[in-house]
C-alpha cells in the first residue's frame, strides 16, 4: 500500500515554506520517526518524519520548491 506524505501543518501556523534539506532518496529503506526532509518558513523550520515503516518510491518536491501547508511531498511504500 502507498502512503501520501503530505505538508499537514508548520511550525507557528505558517501557510507557506519552502523544502530545505531532503534526507533519503528514492530507493530508501524508512523507519516511523525517521527524518525525510526540513521545511523553512520564515517563522521556523519544520521536520517531516516518517509515519509509517517502508521504502521510499516518489518524490513530489525537490530541495528549493516553494510549497504550501496540504500539498504532497513524496510518497511511501508501505512495508508489511
Amino acid at each position: 500500500m502507498t502512503t501520501k506524505v503530505m505538508l499537514d501543518k508548520m511550525e507557528k501556523n505558517a501557510k507557506t515554506g519552502k523544502v530545505g534539506k531532503i534526507a533519503k532518496a528514492v530507493g530508501d529503506t524508512v523507519k516511523r520517526g525517521e527524518k525525510l526532509m526540513q521545511i523553512e518558513s520564515a517563522k521556523g523550520n519544520t521536520v517531516i518524519k516518517s509515519k509509517v515503516n517502508g521504502t521510499i518510491t516518489a518524490f513530489a518536491v525537490s530541495e528549493g520548491a516553494r510549497i504550501k501547508v496540504g500539498d504532497e511531498l513524496l510518497e511511501i511504500q508501505k512495508a508489511d
